[in-house]
């Protein structure tokens, strides 16, 4: 028998010893980014929020090593296409233009995209009012509505002024009553002062009546119109969205359903920088997840900003992973597990409850 030397045995020692250690798991580098209240950093450079927690206790049940790396969002699903990132712990849509590409996990919820938009100040109701009483269209109405008055005026006058006193023959002043009685008739206070007392002066004066009753109805219905406008904001539904600027973050569902929806919009890198344009007025509106926006308005020290009632598409939330990602089993596998006890109503009941529901 061939007898090992020192260094052949020490080679053996070491592939036996290799073999008996069983392999250290790959870690993950799970991407995050901040969205609260999904994805939150703490001061401690810690990470915790809805999305957060529910990987954490799903890897944990999965036995996988990871680590978390902050990124930029719009970049996130590219990067795990391309295989620097594993997964990612911040929300994701699984949409139908992003399963076309990757694939998701199963839906741990489902949620909506909503709309914010300024709230309607007391000053900014006066401010409508004024430009409602002063718009072309108003200017118009106020006008035509003078220009009558001076014709029925100028009637009347030419009717009753051989027959009335109170119209008299001098033209100056004689058609200076007659737009007086007009006026005075078409606003309905109706003084009294001036009577047409023949019978054409009286039929001219009815036919006034009625064609100032439809001015006047038109006036204060354009006015009432442009008030309620205001009252309810321009944007009170998505047809709205398309009369106003539209702020949304790059890479979002909400920048994908806005495109598909030919919605002109402007894209921000974050909800907290589109919010701050819409408080600064350089967008009228913004689309993003409804979770997200409550976080932002329920805590916005001006209270200036409110939600339109109602979400304006749901979507279903998963981790997304690269096509054909070995990941995908073992964490839907430890997803079931996690919405099955009751660890993701602990969570949701942290984070994703209104304030005043916790």
């Amino acid at each position: 028998m061939r007898r090992l030397t020192a260094s052949g045995f020490l080679l053996l020692a070491a592939s036996w010893l290799g073999a008996q250690t069983p392999a250290q798991p790959k870690e993950l580098v799970v991407a995050v980014y901040e969205a609260p209240p999904w994805c939150m950093k703490k001061p401690d450079g810690d990470w915790h929020g809805a999305t957060v927690d529910l990987w954490k206790a799903i890897a944990d049940r999965a036995g996988l090593s990871y680590r978390l790396e902050e990124a930029q969002s719009d970049r996130i699903l590219d990067e795990i296409r391309g295989g620097r990132y594993a997964t990612s712990a911040g929300p994701f849509a699984s949409t139908l233009e992003r399963e076309r590409v990757m694939e998701f996990t199963h839906s741990y919820t489902v949620t909506g995209l909503a709309i914010a938009v300024r709230q309607t100040s007391e000053r900014d109701r006066w401010l409508s009012f004024l430009e409602a009483l002063t718009t072309p269209t108003a200017l118009k109405v106020y006008l035509g509505i003078a220009v009558l008055a001076l014709v029925a005026g100028l009637v009347v006058w030419r009717l009753e002024r051989r027959h009335n006193p109170q119209f008299p023959a001098r033209p100056l002043t004689g058609i200076g009553s007659g737009f007086w009685w007009a006026g005075v008739t078409s606003s309905g206070v109706g003084y009294g002062d001036k009577v047409p007392v023949t019978m054409w002066g009286r039929a001219a004066a009815l036919l006034w009546m009625l064609i100032s009753l439809v001015m006047i109805t038109a006036l204060i219905g354009f006015v009432t119109a442009r008030l309620a406008v205001t009252e309810l904001g321009n944007v009170h539904s998505i047809a709205g969205l398309h009369r106003v600027k539209v702020g949304s973050v790059a890479g979002s569902a909400s920048a994908d359903f806005l495109r598909r929806q030919d919605i002109p919009h402007r894209l921000y890198t974050s909800p907290e920088k589109a919010l701050v344009a819409l408080r600064a007025r350089d967008v009228g509106a913004v689309v993003f997840s409804d979770v997200v926006l409550r976080y932002y308005v329920q805590r916005d020290a001006t209270h200036a900003l409110e939600l339109v009632p109602g979400v304006v598409e749901a979507q279903s939330y998963a981790f997304p992973l690269v096509d054909g990602s070995p990941l995908r089993e073992p964490l839907n596998a430890a997803l079931r597990n996690v919405l099955a006890t009751g660890v993701w109503r602990d969570i949701t009941d942290r984070f994703l409850l209104p304030e005043g529901d916790r």
